[in-house]
C-alpha cells in the first residue's frame, strides 16, 4: 500500500522523493543553504559595519558641508561593492543546476561522490572563512578587501569547478 502512495508522491512532486536519488538531491540543497546561509551572515556583518560607520564618522550634513567627505564615505562605497559581490555568489550558489537524474547520477553512483564532496566540503569551508572573516574585523576600515576578493575568488572557483564536473559531454 505504501509503494503507490510513494508513486503518486514523486508523480505530484515530479521528484524522486524517499529514494537514494532523492536522498542526493537533498542534500545537495543542504550544502547549497547552508553556503547560502554563510554568505548572508557576511554580508549581515557588512551591514552591521557599514551602519555603525555612518553613525560614528559620517557628519550631518550642514549648508556649509552638504556632503560628507569622500575619505569619510571610500569605505562604505567599498562595503557595498563588496556586498554586492557576495550577494552574486550566492546567487550563484543557489542558482547552481540540479543534478540530472542520468548519466550524472550513475557517475556519482560509481565513485565520483567524493570527488563531489570534495566541491561541497570546498564550498562550505570557503563560505565559513569569509563569515569568520568579517566577523572578526571590528571596524569597517579594518577590513582586508584584497584578501576578502581573494576569498570570494576561491569560492567562484570551486562554484564553477562543480558546475563543470556535473555536466555530462
Amino acid at each position: 500500500m505504501a509503494e503507490p502512495i510513494a508513486d503518486r508522491l514523486r508523480g505530484l512532486l515530479s521528484s524522486d522523493v524517499y529514494t537514494a536519488k532523492g536522498r542526493l538531491r537533498a542534500d545537495d540543497l543542504l550544502v547549497r543553504e547552508r553556503v547560502a546561509h554563510s554568505l548572508a551572515e557576511a554580508t549581515s556583518r557588512l551591514r552591521d559595519l557599514a551602519s555603525q560607520w555612518r553613525a560614528d564618522r559620517v557628519p550631518p550634513s550642514t549648508r556649509e558641508n552638504p556632503f560628507p567627505p569622500t575619505e569619510v564615505m571610500a569605505p562604505l562605497r567599498q562595503a557595498e561593492r563588496l556586498g554586492r559581490d557576495i550577494d552574486s555568489v550566492a546567487t550563484a550558489v543557489r542558482g547552481l543546476p540540479l543534478l540530472p537524474e542520468d548519466k550524472v547520477w550513475d557517475r556519482l553512483r560509481r565513485g565520483g561522490l567524493d570527488e563531489f564532496l570534495q566541491f561541497d566540503w570546498a564550498l562550505v569551508g570557503e563560505a565559513d572563512e569569509l563569515a569568520a572573516t568579517l566577523a572578526a574585523v571590528a571596524d569597517l576600515g579594518a577590513i582586508d578587501h584584497a584578501a576578502v576578493k581573494q576569498q570570494l575568488s576561491r569560492l567562484t572557483e570551486v562554484i564553477s569547478d562543480r558546475r563543470r564536473y556535473a555536466e555530462v559531454a
